[in-house]
């Protein structure tokens, strides 16, 4: 399950978790790259594997494997390759450890 973030409250939680290890060298970060896609959100155009407007990374390709076979299945043409920067990113731990954010639309479902 995901947990809903708006752009600015994601920064806010990145900043707030704390890491073990210290961040590699940023060459040396996988993503997965893609075909123009729409953020389901807002409609921003991106390029690459994205949480809440950051770009996943790993230190590896393998762990991006799964997603990666994912943007496959909804035609994506995704490509796992070395991320050479330009928008922010989210570690796939960093993303696990805060719920798997997704940049969403918040309803308010109090009655009314």
């Amino acid at each position: 399950m995901a947990t809903v973030y708006e752009v600015d409250e994601l920064e806010k939680a990145l900043n707030e978790l704390e890491l073990d290890d210290p961040a590699p060298e940023k060459e040396r970060w996988y993503a997965i790259s893609t075909d123009p896609w729409p953020c389901p959100a807002c409609g921003e155009i991106v390029e690459w594997v994205t949480a809440c407007h950051h770009v996943v990374i790993a230190e590896t390709p393998d762990p991006l494997l799964e997603h990666a076979s994912v943007a496959k299945k909804v035609g994506r043409n995704p490509r796992i390759i070395k991320y050479d920067g330009g928008m922010p990113t989210i570690t796939l731990y960093q993303w696990r450890a805060l719920g798997r954010p997704v940049h969403g639309v918040r309803r308010d479902l109090t009655p009314g």
